[in-house]
């Protein structure tokens, strides 16, 4: 299984095109796809930097910044980095994960007991070993005393997209997902509702530049970016 995910690491490596490599690579966990795009994307309209994106769950992703030699930046949970051993040069805090339940259009959610109702059948999930919002949701439903009841209802997933690509075409019940990727998809599901953080343990989001970046200028410059004003209204319009 490890030869298997380094031999794809290097694969990926190798897709990427010579004049790519030459940019800054931020990876990040796939929950957050929305936030970091906007964030690039204002920061490259302004200084003319652009910023090649590595989207996946955590695993995979610090899998590729330890492995590859290619990544220069890694956003996500503070927590599971520290656990990966990354050698970061420098961090910055993004902000605060929240956990967040979606339903499709035309249902809603009020509390737990709507998770053990027998007309719901599907639950979606993220990861619960490599995503960090999979783990959340599995310390809310055991937190909360109801794991045993719905464990059978549950559709596990790899990224958070994913599990919200199921709620979005109305293939499950309930889908727990980030509140970054909620307000992305709102449009498209009946609503979300927020689940109480003392019962999963704090999610610190965090970038941080790693030692053996290549592109230690861009990674400086980028971070200063984020310390701005509108770096900040940004991150907050993303619900962090």
């Amino acid at each position: 299984m490890r030869i298997n995910q380094l031999f794809l690491i290097f694969l990926l490596v190798l897709c990427i095109p010579a004049a790519a490599q030459s940019k800054m690579i931020l990876a990040s966990g796939a929950g957050y796809r929305s936030l970091v795009d906007d964030l690039a994307d204002t920061y490259t309209k302004e200084t003319g930097n652009q910023i090649e994106r590595i989207y996946g769950n955590m695993s995979r992703v610090t899998a590729q910044a330890s492995v590859s030699g290619a990544v220069d930046m890694v956003l996500g949970d503070a927590n599971f980095l520290k656990k990966a051993k990354l050698p970061f040069k420098t961090t910055h805090k993004i902000g605060n994960g929240k956990l967040v339940v979606a339903f499709p259009k035309g249902s809603s959610f009020h509390d737990k007991t709507d998770l053990l109702n027998a007309k719901v059948t599907r639950i979606a999930i993220p990861d619960t070993n490599r995503a960090i919002y999979g783990k959340a949701a599995l310390q809310y439903f055991k937190n909360t005393g109801i794991y045993d009841k719905i464990e059978s209802k549950l559709l596990i997933v790899a990224t958070v997209p994913q599990s919200a690509s199921y709620v979005v075409a109305g293939e499950v019940d309930y889908a727990f997902i980030n509140l970054t990727h909620a307000r992305k998809i709102a449009n498209s599901i009946g609503g979300y509702v927020l689940i109480d953080q003392k019962d999963y343990s704090p999610i610190n989001i965090i970038i941080g530049q790693l030692e053996t970046s290549a592109n230690q200028k861009d990674c400086e410059d980028f971070l200063k970016f984020l310390t701005t004003e509108e770096a900040a209204k940004i991150t907050a319009k993303h619900g962090m």
